[in-house]
């Protein structure tokens, strides 16, 4: 049976959370890099089956989940629930590690753990570009067989319908291949942001994919 693209929910946490870990070190496994495996998950996916203002799509071959894509119709909306409603109790159970002289963090369990801390902001840039944002990730098992670009592909029919006119992402910059997929669908770097920030119009995705499937 070929993969299908579904709708994410709240019953996907355990597959977008490993997803997220097995692609977190520049589109590689993270898995080694950490002791807490859920810190990627906690900040770049699980948010967005559980906040308002979140839509997400679900790449799913034979009873697995193997790909997402995933973000917000409005990203302010978006960091305002997140800091009522996520990153406080994160927070409390995070932020005494940093200060447990007996806790064995790796650097990258630090890195996250300070980016839920203070989990930067989108900037005025990025907005004034868009009020939307999304992350998409596939498992190395599934990548280059045309299904990144269908999961974004749905999720720009789902924007459209939602009258979200344009849309940006944030990658690692250390990604080549990432950048030059993104490049191939039609991206483009979004003026004063910073560096690994690209984004298009539905307009534009629509009349650079128009011969892509649509599932």
């Amino acid at each position: 049976m070929a993969p299908v693209i579904r709708p994410a929910t709240k019953a996907d946490e355990a597959a977008l959370s490993n997803i997220c870990l097995l692609t977190a070190n520049a589109g590689t496994s993270a898995k080694d890099l950490h002791t807490d495996p859920t810190l990627p998950g906690l900040i770049y996916s699980l948010p967005y089956v559980n906040l308002e203002s979140t839509w997400g799509f679900v790449l799913v071959d034979d009873g697995e989940v193997v790909g997402y894509t995933l973000g917000a119709f409005d990203t302010r909306k978006f960091e305002e629930s997140a800091e009522t409603d996520w990153w406080p109790s994160l927070k409390a159970r995070y932020g005494p590690l940093l200060q447990d002289p007996d806790a064995v963090l790796t650097p990258a369990d630090r890195t996250y753990i300070n980016t839920i801390m203070a989990f930067p902001r989108a900037s005025d840039a990025q907005i004034a570009f868009a009020p939307a944002h999304l992350h998409i990730d596939i498992l190395p098992s599934h990548q280059r067989r045309g299904w990144g670009r269908k999961l974004i592909g749905r999720a720009m029919e789902c924007l459209k319908r939602n009258e979200v006119q344009s849309i940006w992402l944030g990658m690692d910059t250390r990604n080549i291949e990432a950048a030059r997929f993104y490049e191939r669908l039609g991206f483009e770097k979004v003026d004063g942001a910073q560096e690994g920030i690209v984004g298009i119009a539905i307009q534009q995705w629509e009349e650079c994919n128009s011969n892509a499937a649509s599932m």
